[in-house]
């Protein structure tokens, strides 16, 4: 794919793109009638979904065991090389729910705070790219919770069409920076620079890494690089109408080619948490 440095292919790229993108979060759900085992129907919806938006919605019945369930729907979408991050659990599953514990609760995934707008594993090296992850609802909070997202090739044609050079300077190799992460003199986490937007060479697609995060986050020290950054955040805010919501319901998930995204905060009920699981993978779906 040349849609970086190829105008033509770029324009028709971005046409197809723009043509074929649905609206509505209700269009893009398949309704999963046996997890371990989905229709030729289910994978052909999900198929379609996942070209048109990056993504598709599912919905399923009430599961005796929502993990094995969900690592089958993983797998049956292509997805098995699971990033062994931390807090991870069986088959790199992660529970994401608010937690107790002071260290955990470094990490915002596992409190009850708003999540701006980023893309899952942005601080990984290379060789660790997450291009893709899941996420299914087992628990919903009592308030709040809600989930946002954007495909971030459409993201790429509305700062494109915007201005270029906005979008060129989002693709240089080092746009943003993620320091190391450190504790108690122990790295647990090497440095990771790259650039926002860039052809992944495994898949041929156009990737994004990025955070809005304040702390803990670099970019490239150029008023270019700087100034496409705060372009890019005002497109993020100012394009509703190619933005997702959806307050996830028990037995509802999102698999995703590693889409832009964000959560609202959540106040949990005193006996039931909210619980969602996530799974995280180097591969891009594949069906």
């Amino acid at each position: 794919m040349s849609v970086l440095n190829k105008l033509e292919e770029y324009k028709h790229w971005r046409d197809e793109k723009l043509e074929k993108a649905s609206g509505s979060v209700e269009d893009c759900f398949v309704s999963i009638a046996d997890p371990f085992n989905l229709s030729y129907k289910e994978k052909e919806k999900a198929k379609e979904l996942f070209a048109r938006n990056n993504f598709a919605l599912f919905q399923l019945r009430n599961q005796k065991d929502y993990i094995d369930a969900f690592i089958k729907i993983n797998n049956q979408f292509g997805l098995f090389n699971y990033d062994k991050h931390l807090y991870s659990q069986v088959n790199g599953i992660a529970k994401i729910t608010q937690t107790n514990s002071q260290e955990k609760a470094d990490f915002i995934p596992y409190t009850n705070k708003q999540i701006n707008w980023h893309t899952d594993g942005y601080y990984n090296p290379i060789k660790q790219r997450i291009r893709s992850f899941s996420l299914l609802c087992v628990n919903k909070a009592i308030s709040g919770g809600k989930s946002a997202w954007m495909d971030h090739r459409i993201l790429y044609i509305l700062l494109r069409e915007k201005n270029p050079e906005i979008a060129e300077a989002l693709t240089h190799p080092k746009a943003m920076t993620i320091p190391e992460h450190v504790v108690d003199g122990v790295t647990r986490r090497q440095r990771s620079t790259g650039p926002i937007f860039f052809i992944d060479e495994n898949s041929d697609q156009l990737c994004m890494r990025y955070t809005q995060r304040k702390k803990n986050v670099e970019f490239f020290n150029s008023s270019e690089i700087k100034h496409a950054v705060k372009e890019l955040n005002e497109v993020l805010s100012a394009n509703p109408k190619y933005h997702f919501e959806l307050l996830f319901e028990p037995g509802q998930g999102i698999v995703c080619n590693n889409v832009i995204h964000r959560r609202e905060e959540f106040i949990d009920s005193s006996e039931t948490k909210r619980l969602l699981l996530r799974g995280r993978y180097f591969d891009k779906i594949s069906l």
